[in-house]
């Protein structure tokens, strides 16, 4: 199947996503066909200020096992149509989150991502998926939104979401039983998903050196266990990885020690190649969105 051909419509309820650890069943996805180096995270500013380029052919054929490994693993695929002003929409992650009501359409905070949501927007439309609301005010990001179960949204502000767009956010949600949790952290970490990350129910991967001590204290009061990522590998995006339910965690190939913690856990690790997204502070989440996830 070409890789921009949709599967088809399906019934509007069911593009939803209850929690961030259930089976996912549909992902959306961009390629990377305009893809190139943007200085809006400290790991990108790093690599650039290293001259490591993007090397677009590359990050294409990457982009292309992500893909293969996807649907190997029985994930159905729909695909935004790339723009050539818009040369990092291959992070679908970022313009919202989905929840058990529909998409929640963020706001993006950085003026050269500014516009990407509307080719999410054009997807929804051609798919027949109705959004739950839209954030007006501040920024509110994809990568800083977890749902950690069916009526709590955690929202992270470090780099790119705001106090402003999170408190839109939990206006547009309270009408639908969703509590929103803010968690503020350190700009340098860019995105909460740098530092955190559901890989199954009620168990993260997470940052000491990123993550603040009164989110740990909430998690661990709600009944989670958190494996500690080295500082080292949370550098390299260690900590960005996506469940996929059924005991499978999609990571990549360049992330050897964390990889190792999850098979220890029991997971299958799917790990494809994705160093031309790494290394400017994208990984499996970041490249992803959940159009349907089950509750289990």
């Amino acid at each position: 199947m070409n890789q921009h051909t949709t599967t088809g419509q399906t019934a509007a309820a069911t593009w939803l996503q209850y929690n961030s650890h259930g089976r996912v069943r549909k992902l959306l996805l961009c390629a990377p066909d305009y893809y190139r180096e943007l200085p809006i995270s400290e790991i990108a500013s790093t690599s650039m200020d290293a001259g490591d380029k993007v090397d677009l052919e590359l990050a294409k054929r990457m982009h292309a096992g992500l893909a293969a490994a996807l649907q190997e693993a029985g994930v159905e695929l729909e695909w935004e149509r790339p723009h050539p002003d818009h040369s990092w929409q291959v992070y679908t992650r970022d313009f919202g989150v989905n929840t058990p009501h529909g998409p929640l359409i963020g706001k993006y905070k950085y003026e050269q991502r500014w516009g990407d949501e509307e080719f999410a927007l054009e997807a929804f439309d051609r798919l027949g998926v109705s959004i739950v609301g839209r954030v007006a005010k501040g920024a509110v990001e994809g990568g800083d939104s977890w749902m950690l179960d069916e009526t709590t949204l955690v929202i992270g502000s470090g780099n790119r979401s705001t106090l402003a767009g999170i408190e839109n956010a939990t206006q547009i949600m309270k009408a639908h039983g969703v509590e929103v949790v803010p968690v503020e952290f350190l700009a340098k970490w860019n995105h909460l998903d740098m530092i955190f990350s559901v890989v199954a129910e009620k168990l993260c991967l997470y940052s000491p050196d990123g993550v603040p001590d009164g989110y740990v204290k909430f998690l661990k009061a709600k009944g989670w266990r958190l494996l500690a990522v080295p500082l080292d590998e949370v550098l390299k995006t260690g900590c960005n990885v996506l469940a996929l339910g059924d005991g499978k965690v999609l990571s990549f190939e360049e992330n050897p020690i964390v990889n190792d913690m999850l098979r220890a856990e029991g997971f299958e690790i799917i790990a494809p190649p994705l160093r031309e997204f790494t290394k400017m502070g994208g990984g499996p989440h970041c490249l992803t969105f959940e159009l349907q996830r089950d509750k289990q």
